[in-house]
C-alpha cells in the first residue's frame, strides 16, 4: 500500500492505491473496490478520485476499513480528507498544521513547512529583497526596523535563516545575493499559502491608509458592470500590467524601498440569471 504520510491530497493516495491493487490483481475494479468498502454505487469511488464527489465521515471510515489502515494512518487520512475538503481558509490552515505534526522530525516535512511558511508570510519576500541591498553586517534588529510594520531581530533572523536553507538567499563575500531555485510545495499547499499571502497583503493595504502618507502610496477602486467577456478582458489587462511592472522592476538599478503591489478584481453582486 502507498505510504499515506507522503500525500497531501487524499485523492492522489486513493488513485495510487487503486492502480497498485489493479497491477497486482487484474480483476480488481472500481466495482470490486466499492463492494469491498460497502458502497452501493460502483462509480462512487471513481467520482471521488476524479474530484467530482467528496467523502463524508461515514464513507471515509468505510474506505479506511477496506484498505485496512492502522490507527495512526487512519488519523492522518481523516485529517487529510478534512484538509482537502475544508471550505474556509481558517480550516485549511488548521488541518495543514495538524498534518505537519505527523513525523515532524522528518527532514522532508521540515522543508515543506519552510516552503509553506515562505509563501504564506508577506515579509519573507521583502527581507529577501532588503538583504541583498545592504551589507547589514548581521544586524537583524536594524533590518527588521526597515520593514513596515517592523519585525523583531528574532523574526528577521529566522526569516534569513529560512531563506538560506531554502536556497532563496546565498552568502557572498559582500553580503547576500538572491538565488532562484525551483521550489514546489504541490498544488494543495501552494494554493493554501498563496491564499494566506493575498489575505495578508489585503490587510497590509488597509493598514497603509493610516500608516503611509498618500503621496507614498496609490490605493484606488474602480466599480464596473461587466459581461463574462468583459471580465476575461479585464483579467487579461491585469496580467499584462503585472508583466510590465515586473519588467520595470527588473530594469530599476537604484532601488530605495520594497513595495507590494496588490491588484484585486472580484464580484460584489450575484450573477444575473
Amino acid at each position: 500500500m502507498p505510504n499515506i504520510f507522503g500525500y497531501l491530497d487524499y485523492r492522489d493516495f486513493l488513485g495510487d492505491y487503486y492502480r497498485e491493487q489493479k497491477a497486482k490483481n487484474p480483476v480488481f475494479s472500481y466495482q470490486f473496490f466499492a463492494n469491498k468498502a460497502g458502497f452501493k454505487s460502483k462509480s462512487f469511488l471513481k467520482l471521488v478520485i476524479d474530484g467530482r464527489k467528496n467523502l463524508s465521515g461515514a464513507s471515509l471510515e468505510k474506505m479506511a476499513q477496506a484498505i485496512k489502515m492502522g490507527p495512526k494512518a487512519f488519523s492522518y487520512f481523516e485529517d487529510l480528507v478534512a484538509f482537502n475538503q475544508a471550505k474556509s481558509l481558517k480550516l485549511r490552515n488548521l488541518f495543514f498544521e495538524k498534518l505537519m505534526a505527523y513525523n515532524s522530525r522528518n527532514p522532508a516535512r521540515l522543508i515543506l513547512q519552510n516552503q509553506y511558511e515562505f509563501y504564506s508570510k508577506w515579509y519573507h519576500s521583502s527581507i529577501r529583497e532588503l538583504a541583498t541591498w545592504e551589507e547589514f553586517g548581521e544586524d537583524y534588529e536594524a533590518l527588521g526596523k526597515r520593514l513596515k510594520p517592523p519585525l523583531s531581530a528574532r523574526q528577521t533572523r529566522q526569516s534569513v535563516d529560512m531563506l538560506l536553507k531554502l536556497g532563496l538567499l546565498k552568502k557572498t563575500g559582500k553580503g547576500y545575493a538572491q538565488s532562484d531555485p525551483l521550489i514546489s510545495t504541490g498544488d494543495e499547499v501552494q494554493s493554501l499559502a498563496i491564499q494566506n499571502f493575498h489575505l495578508q497583503n489585503l490587510i497590509l493595504a488597509g493598514e497603509s491608509i493610516d500608516t503611509t502618507p498618500a503621496g507614498q502610496r496609490d490605493i484606488s477602486c474602480l466599480v464596473a458592470g461587466l459581461s463574462e467577456k468583459g471580465f476575461r478582458a479585464y483579467k487579461a489587462e491585469i496580467q499584462a500590467l503585472r508583466k510590465r511592472l515586473l519588467k520595470i522592476a527588473g530594469e530599476d538599478t537604484e532601488q530605495t524601498r520594497v513595495y507590494h503591489v496588490a491588484i484585486q478584481l472580484f464580484p460584489t453582486t450575484q450573477a444575473k440569471e
